[in-house]
């Protein structure tokens, strides 16, 4: 079965910057001529010119992973990459045009040019719906309202690009086998806005390529303000899907789960309730699904901070998290339980022997977290700590056994013999791991 994975965690920005200078003999636009391209990228970027015309403009997509105004990807599985540019023409503010080549009898030539009606290109993307082991290019073009995106779909072929009409919209695209059939399924996702629903829509290729099919569609949740993260995995065991996860309105982050039911031929959604005590809707911390033991399957986090004691200010409360898998009969199943230090930057899964209620609390004044046993509501027996040592103040570590050091810190712990701990010293050590 294919899996993707794809995660889509906000927008990178590269700057460069030139420092002033001066010298007898030397002027500084001299100095800033980039090298001239050679070879391919010659031939590419002369081809470009003679088609953009004077003045173009390169325009680069916003989010995804090409984020090149030049791609070079090998669409057609011949073993030479094409090439992918987008440009604005001079004098034009609002037509994106998309060119597509290939080099073809050893020369460089335009296989495909389309105009959008965008000043921005959100992303590119790459996908084989057909399953002939080729891929289409899917482009989602930046329109006037915020998070509606429009697509574009095209084929590339006997030397020759074609657009299939498509009318869709997103807010963000994923892709995979999520029908168990011939080829991938192109899933859409659209947050909330003054023109949409939240919604998911899956669609696939016709037989004669000459359009988009709907497949299945689903509501999400309406709350969502923008996703955080998107991946495609198993959902549970032997069921690919999409795992959705979103932060709210709020400020809240929660997690949607997208799978097609063969059975009942269509897409359905899994949302994490709280019927069960470690399976929550919302969470306060910025923590993603991920497959945390290795099984091929995508978990779902649930975050919560640990006891503490009313009114006491001089420490805080660590998280508390709770991984769970969702199983096809609907129950949800607790894989792993971590406390988590994100001033710090660890995690600590909490043994299966601690069938007692602790807590763990951070002390930023001595850089500590420590685990307590809880009785009463109240700390009783400290049990184990973590000392975290500041490099750069050159502490002493000595009396704490050292995990891990980074460039600027030093992990220790500490146990206390008055306490029925009975984890072993290659327990913490394998239990412990910075974030």
């Amino acid at each position: 079965m294919k899996k993707k994975i794809l995660s889509l965690i906000g927008t990178g920005l590269l700057s460069l910057s030139l420092a002033g200078c001066s010298s007898v003999g030397l002027s500084v636009d001299k100095l800033m001529h980039p090298p001239k391209a050679v070879g391919d990228k010659a031939e590419i970027q002369t081809l470009i010119d003679s088609v953009a015309g004077e003045g173009y403009t390169l325009k680069y997509p916003q989010s995804g992973s090409y984020r090149s105004a030049i791609t070079m990807k090998d669409i057609d599985s011949d073993s030479e990459e094409e090439a992918i540019a987008f440009y604005l023409p001079q004098g034009d503010i609002a037509t994106v045009h998309m060119l597509v080549m290939d080099n073809i009898d050893e020369k460089w030539q335009s296989v495909g040019n389309f105009k959008s009606q965008s000043t921005a290109v959100e992303s590119l993307n790459f996908c084989d719906l057909d399953g002939n082991g080729l891929l289409e290019i899917v482009t989602s073009w930046k329109t006037f309202t915020a998070n509606v995106n429009q697509l574009s779909y095209c084929i590339y072929e006997e030397n020759k690009t074609r657009e299939v009409p498509c009318e869709y919209t997103a807010s963000s695209i994923l892709w995979g086998d999520f029908t168990e059939e011939n080829g991938d399924e192109l899933m859409l996702l659209s947050l909330a806005s003054t023109e949409t629903q939240a919604s998911a829509t899956l669609l696939d290729l016709n037989e004669n390529k000459s359009e988009l099919t709907l497949t299945g569609t689903t509501e999400l949740n309406a709350d969502v303000a923008s996703y955080a993260s998107l991946q495609v995995g198993n959902v549970f065991e032997n069921q690919v899907g999409a795992v959705i996860d979103g932060c709210t309105l709020t400020g809240e982050y929660t997690t949607q789960l997208l799978y097609f039911n063969s059975y009942f031929d269509s897409l359905e959604r899994i949302s994490f309730t709280e019927d069960v005590v470690y399976n929550q809707k919302l969470r306060s911390y910025p923590v993603m699904s991920e497959d945390v033991n290795n099984d091929s399957v995508i978990e779902v986090p649930s975050a919560f901070k640990h006891k503490i004691e009313k009114d006491r200010t001089d420490v805080a409360a660590a998280a508390d998290l709770y991984w769970c898998q969702q199983t096809q009969s609907g129950t949800v199943l607790l894989i792993k339980r971590e406390t988590a230090s994100f001033a710090y930057g660890f995690t600590f899964e909490i043994p299966k022997s601690w069938d007692f209620e602790f807590t763990a609390l951070t002390n930023h004044d001595t850089g500590e977290v420590t685990f307590y046993k809880w009785e009463k509501d109240m700390c009783s027996s400290p049990m184990l700590t973590f000392r975290i040592f500041d490099k750069e103040k050159a502490e002493s570590t000595t009396g704490y056994t050292v995990l891990q050091e980074t460039d600027t810190r030093i992990y220790t712990y500490i146990t206390y013999e008055d306490t029925d701990l009975n984890l072993k010293e290659s327990e913490i050590k394998n239990a412990f791991a910075l974030m």
